[in-house]
Order: structure tokens, then sequence, then C-alpha cells
């Protein structure tokens, strides 16, 4: 099956059917994943914060090193979900920051030991910090996921935007959307 590699970046968000667009402002934890993207890898996830203006979010304006979450090869169809977390305080971003280095550093130690193998568990890091806190009573609770389909890749040198609904977890109420742009590169 041929493989084709793309670099999927974030371009905005919008929580509208959620308490928490009527903030001011509010900080919360995005996480995508690529979902079966090849033969083999059957998830790949990145994580970042989100600072959400009046429910709204534009990462345009943001440098391409912040909005980039893949650059990845992709083999035929895929899926792509997409979880925004309550509102989390400085505190527990601090705390998220905190375990991501602490991931980084054992897994850094782990590679040291079996003569540098690999290094994709670092990339990882984000989301092992963040399913280290899943545990915890204090742990941010997802307020909008949503997951589609990504079967038509764009062509070499073409973009595509794909907006992903987002719905609350028990009622299945449509609350916002999350857009990335798809680049075949």
């Amino acid at each position: 099956m041929k493989k084709t590699a793309v670099e999927i970046l974030l371009v905005r968000g919008e929580l509208t059917g959620v308490p928490e667009k009527k903030l001011l402002k509010s900080r919360n934890l995005g996480t995508v994943d690529l979902v079966w993207p090849r033969t083999g890898i059957a998830k790949k996830s990145a994580a970042r914060q989100m600072t959400f203006a009046r429910g709204k979010v534009d990462f345009t304006t943001e440098p391409w090193a912040k909005r980039v979450l893949f650059r990845e090869e992709i083999e035929g169809k895929c899926g792509v979900a997409v979880s925004i977390s309550e509102p989390v305080t400085v505190q527990k971003l601090r705390k998220w920051a905190k375990l991501t280095a602490k991931v980084i550093i054992k897994e850094g130690a782990d590679i040291v030991q079996s003569a540098m193998v690999g290094y994709g568990d670092i990339a990882a890091a984000p989301i092992d910090a963040l399913a280290t806190m899943i545990g915890e009573s204090e742990a941010p609770k997802s307020i909008a996921q949503g997951v589609v389909d990504f079967a038509a890749l764009p062509s070499v040198g073409e973009s595509v935007e794909l907006t992903i609904p987002l719905t609350r977890p028990l009622t299945g109420k449509t609350v916002g959307s999350v857009t990335l742009l798809v680049s075949a590169v």
C-alpha cells in the first residue's frame, strides 16, 4: 500500500456549546491522535495547552513549531481523534510539564541503556504524563471530543483543511470543532 508523508498543523478551535465558552480566557489541554496511520502503528499522539478566548482559539498566529502536531507517513485510511479537557489551572499545567519531563528523562535513560535503538518513546512523553495524571482525582476531565475518518489524502504539494466536530462525552451534543491543516510533503 502506498505511503503518503503528511504534515498536520493546528488551525483553529471553537467551543460553542459548553459553559466554558463564556470564560474570558481558559487554558485547556488538547490531545490529537492519529489512529492507525500505518500497519503496525495503532496510534500516534500529540498534546499541548490550548488557550481559548471566549470559546475560540486561532493557532495561525503562532510559530510553526507550536502548531505542528505530526509529520508522519500515512498508509491508506486513518482516523483523527481530538479531545479537549476542562479548563486547567497553572498548577495542573506545571504538574503536567513536570511529569512530561520525568517521562522524557526516564525514556532517555532507557534509550541510552539499550544503545540508542529508537527515539519514539520520547515523542510520546506528553501523552504518558497525561496518562499518569488520569489516574489521579485531580486529572482534567474531557469536555469535548471528536473523531473522523481521513480517507482522502492530499496530493504532494497540496493541503486540505480537516474539521473535526466535537461533542460532549456524556450527551453526544455537538459543542464545537477543531480544524487541522493536512499537507502532503
